[in-house]
């Protein structure tokens, strides 16, 4: 699909940026990554979009601890249920995700590189997604999988920084909004540098502001989007 293609039935305006970030962003489901093939990349996608339909993540979502519930996630069966669990977790209940879960999820044999890249992908899909969604559009197809194997190439440059899984190591620097110059989010995905790419490749469109012309600065837009994350109980 061309890019000039991308969303060009809707009526609101959507920027040259975005069409060519999701154009990217979608076609990278498709490519072999650090730790899952193609194929795998697309099944994730799929699985991410049928998580809202999962009986057992509904009854978790309602209920006072999703961890009283025990179950089997509904999925077609392509990928095994330790990544379900992830994706499907993630995507519908991530503000309840515990230290105790993940180490639960390592224990089963998934590594913290599969993690974070599962990680990157299900955010990625929520962007497009809820983009889509939010001008009225139908959700872009996934792409066919392209041959090739992944890299398995894990990032030296990390260090324990307390989180659930090693950080990038990079120097910080306060720049002139008061944000440090590499964001935990971004640093938080520093054992996959593919990931990065793949997730920020789609959001830097989304999020960066230099090249746009507001009459808010940076500290109220800022501001408005903590309260949206707030109302959304965004974990982070």
């Amino acid at each position: 699909m061309p890019t000039n293609q991308l969303y060009a039935d809707q009526k609101l305006p959507v920027r040259g940026s975005i069409q060519a970030s999701h154009q990217e962003g979608i076609a990278g489901f498709g490519s072999a990554g650090t730790w899952f093939d193609g194929a795998q990349r697309i099944a994730m996608l799929r699985a991410v979009r049928q998580a809202g339909q999962c009986l057992l993540c509904q009854q978790r979502k309602q209920s006072l601890s999703p961890y009283t519930l025990q179950g089997v996630h509904e999925h077609d069966g392509e990928l095994p249920d330790n990544v379900i669990e992830v994706v499907h977790r993630i995507k519908t209940d991530s503000g309840r995700l515990t230290r105790r879960w993940f180490d639960r999820v390592i224990q089963t044999g998934l590594s913290e590189p599969e993690y974070v890249e599962i990680v990157s992908l299900v955010a990625t899909s929520i962007i497009l997604d809820s983009f889509a969604l939010g001008i009225g559009a139908g959700l872009i197809s996934p792409p066919a999988a392209q041959a090739g194997q992944p890299t398995r190439e894990v990032n030296k440059e990390v260090f324990d920084g307390g989180a659930w899984v090693p950080i990038m190591d990079v120097v910080q620097e306060e720049t002139d909004t008061g944000l440090p110059s590499a964001p935990n989010i971004f640093r938080s995905m520093g054992l996959v540098p593919a990931a990065i790419a793949h997730f920020f490749g789609v959001m830097r469109a989304h999020y960066s502001l230099s090249e746009l012309d507001f009459a808010l600065s940076r500290s109220q837009i800022e501001l408005i989007a903590a309260r949206v994350s707030s109302l959304n109980q965004c974990f982070y």
